[in-house]
């Protein structure tokens, strides 16, 4: 087949063109690879050198909580079912919050700071479950725990029955505050706590009392204490 003279200027120009496509492609290779490394050189942005920020001040100041309230030589729970052990804890605890200033959330961890063996045992267990509780919440799932529930029953029955009858203000006051610790349902509000407590007053003493409808359980007893000692006074 004879080749004709376009076919001899086509394939010159094809020859030619090659070896520029190529060097266009290197070229544009070499400068892709460039901007490549240029770009793993740049620094890593700011919030990436950034550490993480600690809560350093609120550690040290736990810190400095738990050892204050370990120099008050709290009392210590280690183990089982046993209503009165659990009981005088639980008192001996609540004695120190009175003078030892601290949140509701902070009591939970300092007075778990005083469980020990099987009580902190089971205490590492629910602790993740119970993140954030105040002390209220702990004493329901304590007592859920180390009181069976026939003797959480029968205080219950004890607090809706208790009356004052012959015994001072003082005693009537300090079982009706051992017993609300079993029923925190009926005493959750200090109206609820004040109306509860009046109801178990003497006819004498309430009949004082009952008209004056105060709504803190402080100022309701403030006024018992005085009736009472106006009462004995006349006798």
């Amino acid at each position: 087949m004879m080749r004709t003279r376009g076919d001899e200027l086509d394939e010159s120009t094809s020859n030619r063109l090659d070896p520029m496509e190529i060097m266009m492609h290197d070229m544009a290779e070499s400068l892709r690879q460039q901007q490549q490394w240029k770009q793993q050189q740049q620094p890593l942005p700011l919030l990436m050198l950034v550490p993480p920020v600690l809560d350093h001040q609120n550690e040290n100041r736990t810190i400095t909580l738990t050892k204050e309230f370990k120099k008050m030589k709290p009392p210590l729970f280690h183990r089982g079912i046993d209503l009165q052990k659990a009981e005088a804890w639980v008192f001996g605890i609540e004695k120190l919050f009175e003078v030892f200033l601290c949140t509701k959330t902070q009591k939970v961890l300092l007075a778990a700071f005083t469980l020990k063996d099987k009580a902190r045992r089971w205490w590492m267990l629910v602790r993740d479950t119970n993140k954030g509780i105040n002390w209220v919440q702990f004493l329901e799932i304590f007592y859920e725990k180390y009181f069976p529930q026939r003797i959480r029953d029968r205080k219950v029955t004890e607090f809706e029955q208790l009356n004052q009858q012959n015994k001072s203000v003082a005693e009537y006051e300090a079982q009706f505050t051992e017993l609300a610790l079993f029923t925190p349902y009926m005493v959750d509000t200090d109206y609820k706590k004040a109306r509860k407590f009046e109801r178990g007053l003497r006819d004498a003493i309430l009949d004082r009392i009952n008209v004056l409808k105060l709504p803190k359980y402080i100022d309701v007893l403030d006024k018992v204490l005085m009736a009472e000692t106006n009462l004995a006074n006349r006798n």
